[in-house]
């Protein structure tokens, strides 16, 4: 709103400051000009600003007593200018917007002088958006409509509510009066309007209404409406006080009024609609529950001498009464029962729309025919006193006492029937258990108490009378209403603790039987038709929770067991009932001078046996069906089995090892999207099925992340397949590429890369054709928007670009080589001259080898002669290089006849000297080794082999006397160890014992000891080798006692066989003679 927006103040405090905007306008202070007059007297007032003036005594003095000086007086106000939508400006003494603050005179410590806190309040009032906290408040334009002008005017149907507001509203909430208001816009002789806030028709439409600012210009106090000017369309209103609040009040308080009447009215409408409900009842059968009820009336009424007139009204009294409250009665009992159908009624007190009593004009006549009855009201009331338990006010407020503590216990519940949120059966049960246990003890214990103790209090103070409790007699006790009125408490007790238990179990049945009411026409056979997500069996507040899975035994299953409800319920609802009895009558607490039997208790259990057993059974029904639903619905799951317990692990080493082509991957992925997404929609997160909570989001939730992580793997697992076949294109790219861009070493080197050159385009071509398809394979993830890794993506681009690279090397190559193939001539040359000097020298020390003949350094001469053969073998494959490059350059074959020369005058001495050494050392392990672990016929073969090689040798050095004393010499060296093999092979006899090496050592005199790791040396180190005969000797002697030996075993055989075949044989004669008999 234009004038809203234009709203601005300002303070000045001096006198001399003015100044003018568009929006504010502080005008000059008024000038009051004293006037010098001769023969008058002047009255010296100071003004007051901000107030109206006020009337003080005067001063008179005299024109003659004072100086002749002028003063100049201003007095210092100060002004609210708004702006209306015409442009026109509307002035505001400032009084009108400060907050009213009623203080002491004196300031307490710590608490804010009045001006400051006038000036802080209106700060905050100016900072509070009226419109924003209507709003948050709830209160809306059709909540604040109709307006009284709007009611006057427009349709009763025009708008959702009935009534203005202002019919409802609350004049205490008024801060000022009318004339106090007012009050504050007076300045000097002038009265000014007050600025305020209004809900005012907008551009002149009455059905239109908003927040405007407007200037409050008058008051009718006959009909308490206040005339408001409108700064946005320049209108007059009349208006009630609500619909407009002053710039001086607090905001919030107008807003606790404004809810405060639209409670009001609110009831008010609610009280309008059950008058109208409640007169347009019918009632049939009327007139026999009247002559039914009101008997006693109609006897009053024969025997009363009034007109007939006068019964007939007074009968219609009674009976317009009556039907008013049966009607309300019934209405009552529908809007219990029915809630839905009457929900303005939900938070309404019916009490308070009872029938009041009420004045009813009668004639005068009809008065005296009244009193014409002549009942006899003192004798009828001593009557009742007489008869009556509550005689006497005591009475009255002990009896009011115990129907308090027994509504109480009415009120009270032994079961949990309103739980905020499903429970798991194991926590249902537990919260039953505690609240049963929490009642019965309140019962057993604190309700006996509170009974005794309101009665005793009361009645102790009456002392002796008819409700005496320190009677000790029991006749007395009897014949007194004191009796009575603790059989009157009992049975009050006793209808408490029926209604308790009734409620209780009505309450507890409800919550637990009428969401699987639904389940009753159920079959065993019954089948889920609906999907997974839509329920068959909706509730609206369901009891117990579950969770939804599946097991390692393959089976779908709820966290509590179906079959576990029927007995669990059935029995917390016997024995929560149970836990009531054993409540004790209170006669022996309140008349404690008597004495009564201790197991004195009230009925409990006992007054709803045959509801309890109605309520039970169908509990026990309801709970028999309700597990088929919860079955039906679990099997449907049973599809996903295998998926839940599917092992990610097996699952892709079984894929990896398949080796799926990249479309099929493809399909894969999207084929586990599918599924993912399909069990993200058809599967619900809650379902309801009948008082059943099932929670299926966690086995939902696991399907999808294992769907999602099988995905994750699949792509894991292919880009690490398409790593390694990127590696390996690349690794062969740089294979390929190193072999035509290394520097031959060699002119082999050379052709070797000038033929690999040829083959590289086909090659290359091939290569192509892989990396066509590694990047087809690499567009199945680009499909997926998959991003690969840095160093992935490098390599992925650098085979693109490596067989453009292999060409542009291989096309510079037969240029470089040219020049290569110069330098490997030049080379070649050279090392052919080196190799001819290599044969000199070769030549040279092969013939110092006929000079060579000493047989003790046999070792040493075998030695140099596999260091010149190894020389000869290298220089053979030198030859055999040459003579290939020789090829290669084109030159004539190189000539290696002086070699194979050497070779040949050379083999004779290494086969010489190779038998000399062999022999030395395979006499040393033959005695230096363990005799035990010696192979005979390997040594044997050995040493007639190297005898062999060494007659061999003596026919080829037949002209070198030298070279042939040297085979001599170590040929006659093997006839003499042939003596040591066989004493070897003696002392390896199988027959030889420990007595045998006994006797050996007493015939060489030496003590010779037998171990496993023996060698022959330790037995050289003896003598045993003066004593070879001996050894034989005694070895053939060892096989003469075996031989001995095993005839004598096999002799003595013989004759255990044949004693034994004489015993069968007579064994088989016997039975031979019993046949013939």
């Amino acid at each position: 709103m234009e004038s809203e927006n234009s709203y601005e103040q300002q303070e000045e405090e001096e006198s001399d400051e003015s100044s003018s905007s568009v929006a504010v306008n502080f005008t000059g202070y008024d000038e009051i000009h004293i006037k010098h007059e001769a023969e008058k007297t002047i009255c010296i007032m100071p003004p007051r600003p901000g107030t109206a003036v006020m009337n003080f005594q005067e001063l008179h003095i005299p024109r003659n007593q004072l100086t002749d000086v002028f003063y100049h007086i201003q007095e210092a106000q100060r002004w609210l200018t708004l702006i209306d939508k015409m442009g026109k400006p509307h002035r505001f003494p400032l009084p009108t917007i400060l907050p009213k603050v009623i203080q002491t005179r004196y300031v307490p410590k710590r608490h804010l002088p009045k001006d400051v806190e006038v000036d802080r309040r209106r700060r905050q009032y100016q900072k509070i958006n009226l419109v924003e906290e209507l709003a948050k408040a709830g209160l809306t334009n059709d909540i604040l409509s109709p307006t009284e002008e709007q009611y006057n005017v427009m349709s009763e149907f025009a708008f959702p509510h009935k009534f203005p507001l202002s019919y409802f509203d609350d004049s205490n909430f008024d801060i000022n009066s009318p004339k106090a208001w007012f009050d504050l816009g007076v300045v000097g002789d002038t009265n000014y309007p007050l600025p305020a806030k209004a809900f005012l028709p907008f551009n002149q439409s009455l059905v239109n209404c908003q927040w405007v600012m407007a200037a409050v210009t008058a008051h009718n106090a006959d009909t308490d409406l206040w005339t408001l000017l409108s700064l946005e369309d320049g209108c007059t209103y009349t208006v009630p006080k609500l619909q407009f609040m002053f710039m001086a009040e607090d905001p919030y308080k107008y807003i606790n009024r404004i809810q405060a009447a639209v409670h009001e009215r609110h009831k008010g409408e609610q009280l309008m609609l059950m008058e109208l409900i409640v007169d347009c009842v019918l009632h049939e059968d009327i007139e026999s529950t009247v002559f039914y009820s009101f008997k006693p009336i109609e006897r009053v009424l024969q025997a009363a001498t009034v007109s007939e007139q006068c019964k007939r009204r007074l009968r219609s009294e009674v009976n317009l009464v009556f039907e008013r409250l049966m009607a309300l009665y019934e209405l009552e009992q529908f809007i219990l029962k029915m809630p839905k159908e009457f929900p303005q009624f939900r938070n309404i007190d019916l009490k308070e729309f009872l029938p009041r009593s009420f004045t009813v004009d009668l004639s005068g006549k009809e008065r005296e025919e009244l009193q014409a009855l002549g009942i006899p009201m003192p004798e009828k009331r001593y009557d009742f006193l007489k008869a009556s338990l509550f005689y006497c006010l005591g009475g009255i407020e002990a009896m009011a006492g115990v129907n308090c503590e027994c509504q109480y216990i009415e009120t009270l519940s032994i079961f949990i029937c309103t739980f905020s949120k499903p429970l798991a059966l194991v926590d249902f049960l537990q919260a039953q258990e505690a609240h049963s246990d929490n009642v019965a003890t309140f019962l057993k214990f604190n309700w006996p108490q509170q009974l005794t103790g309101c009665i005793t209090v009361v009645l102790r103070a009456l002392g002796k009378g008819w409700l005496d409790i320190s009677l000790n007699n029991w006749t007395v006790y009897l014949m007194c209403k004191i009796s009575r009125f603790i059989l009157q408490v009992k049975f009050r007790m006793q209808e408490s603790m029926q209604v308790l238990l009734e409620t209780s179990l009505l309450n507890f049945s409800h919550l637990v039987c009428d969401p699987c009411l639904q389940f009753l026409h159920l079959k065993p056979d019954y089948k889920w038709t609906n999907n997974y997500i839509d329920t068959e069996f909706p509730y609206h507040k369901p009891v117990f929770a579950m969770t939804l899975g599946i097991n390692e035994d393959r089976k779908v299953f709820y966290s509590t067991d179906p079959d576990e409800f029927q007995p669990a319920l059935m029995d917390i609802f016997k024995r929560c009932l149970e836990k009531t009895s054993g409540v004790k009558l209170i006669d022996s607490f309140v008349m404690s001078f008597l004495k009564y039997a201790p197991n004195l208790y009230i009925l409990t259990v006992e007054l709803i046996e045959d509801m309890f057993l109605v309520e039970n059974d169908l509990m026990m029904r309801c709970y028999a069906k309700a597990v088929l639903p919860l079955k039906a619905y679990a099997r449907l799951y049973e599809r996903f089995i295998n998926f839940y317990l599917l092992n990610i692990n097996q699952y892709m080493a079984a894929y990896a090892e398949a080796r799926k082509p990249s479309s099929e991957v493809k399909w894969d992925i999207l084929e586990h999207k599918r599924l993912k997404e399909e069990v993200r929609v058809i599967l619900p997160a809650f379902i309801t099925i009948g008082p059943f909570y099932i929670n299926v989001d966690i086995l939902k939730q696991f399907m999808i992340k294992k769907r999602i992580e099988i995905v994750r793997r699949i792509f894991e697992y292919y880009v690490d397949r398409m790593y390694e076949t990127n590696d390996n294109i690349l690794e062969r790219c740089q294979d390929m590429y190193k072999k035509i861009n290394d520097r031959p070493m060699s002119i082999e080197h050379l052709f070797e890369i000038r033929d690999y050159g040829l083959e590289v385009p086909d090659l290359v071509e091939e290569l192509k054709a892989d990396i066509q398809v590694m990047w087809l394979e690499y567009d199945l993830l680009d499909s997926f928007f998959y991003n690969l890794s840095d160093h992935q993506f490098v390599m992925k681009w650098k085979a693109f670009a490596w067989p453009h690279q292999i060409m542009v090397r291989l096309a510079t190559l037969k240029e470089e080589q040219k020049i290569d193939i110069e330098e490997f001539l030049r080379q070649h040359g050279s090392e052919c001259q080196a190799f001819e000097e290599r044969l000199e020298s070769l030549n040279d020390e092969v013939q110092a080898y006929s000079l060579a003949f000493n047989t003790n350094r046999a070792q040493e001469t075998s030695v140099d002669i596999k260091k010149t053969w190894a020389l000869i073998k290298e220089l053979e494959k030198v030859s055999q290089t040459l003579q290939y490059r020789q090829e290669l350059f084109e030159l004539e074959p190189l000539s290696v006849e002086f070699l194979e020369s050497i070779i040949a005058s050379f083999t004779p001495y290494k086969n010489l000297w190779y038998a000399c050494a062999n022999f030395l050392k395979l006499q040393d392990a033959t005695e230096g080794n363990p005799i035990a672990q010696l192979d005979l016929e390997d040594i044997w073969v050995n040493l007639m082999k190297l005898r062999d090689e060494l007659s061999e040798s003596m026919e080829i050095f037949h002209e070198k006397l030298e070279i042939m004393e040297v085979a001599r010499v170590f040929i006659q060296k093997i006839d003499d160890f042939v003596p040591v093999y066989n004493s070897i092979r003696d002392l390896r006899n199988e027959n030889w014992m420990y007595i045998h090496w006994q006797e050996l050592s007493q015939v060489t005199g030496q003590d010779i000891k037998y171990t496993v790791s023996m060698n022959y040396q330790y037995l050289i180190r003896k003598g045993i080798m003066d004593f070879l005969a001996e050894v034989h000797f005694i070895s053939e002697k060892a096989n003469n006692e075996a031989e001995t030996i095993r005839r004598n075993i096999e002799e003595e055989e013989r004759r255990k066989q044949a004693e034994i075949d004489a015993i069968l044989l007579r064994k088989q004669l016997r039975k031979c003679r019993r046949d013939i008999l």
